[in-house]
């Protein structure tokens, strides 16, 4: 009887947990394309609040897109130690954040 409880608990505590652990974006395996992630995708990132995603959206505008993933290095608000947490959720053109040198 407490085998079948314990494995009940395991496998509702496995359930629970799955939305948690998922990533930023479910339809892109947790990451995003920072040259065309709208804020809300921006801001489904680890750390990343809506007014920060909102900055990313609006430097893209003002350059026409991000080159290199260390550009974010110039939005207000992003310093580098928050760029090494975050790296590994960001994509651009096809190339993973998680490759990053920074």
């Amino acid at each position: 009887m407490k085998t079948r409880q314990s494995i009940c608990m395991l496998l509702l505590f496995g359930i629970l947990l799955v939305p948690l652990v998922s990533g930023a974006d479910k339809e892109t395996g947790g990451t995003v394309d920072i040259n065309t992630a709208s804020a809300q995708e921006l801001a489904a990132i680890p750390l990343i609040n809506l007014e920060l995603a909102e900055a990313i959206v609006a430097y893209r505008e003002e350059v026409g897109g991000f080159v290199m993933i260390e550009e974010l290095l110039q939005v207000d608000g992003f310093d580098r130690d928050l760029l090494l947490e975050v790296k590994s959720f960001f994509t651009l053109d096809g190339l993973s954040g998680a490759d990053c040198t920074c």
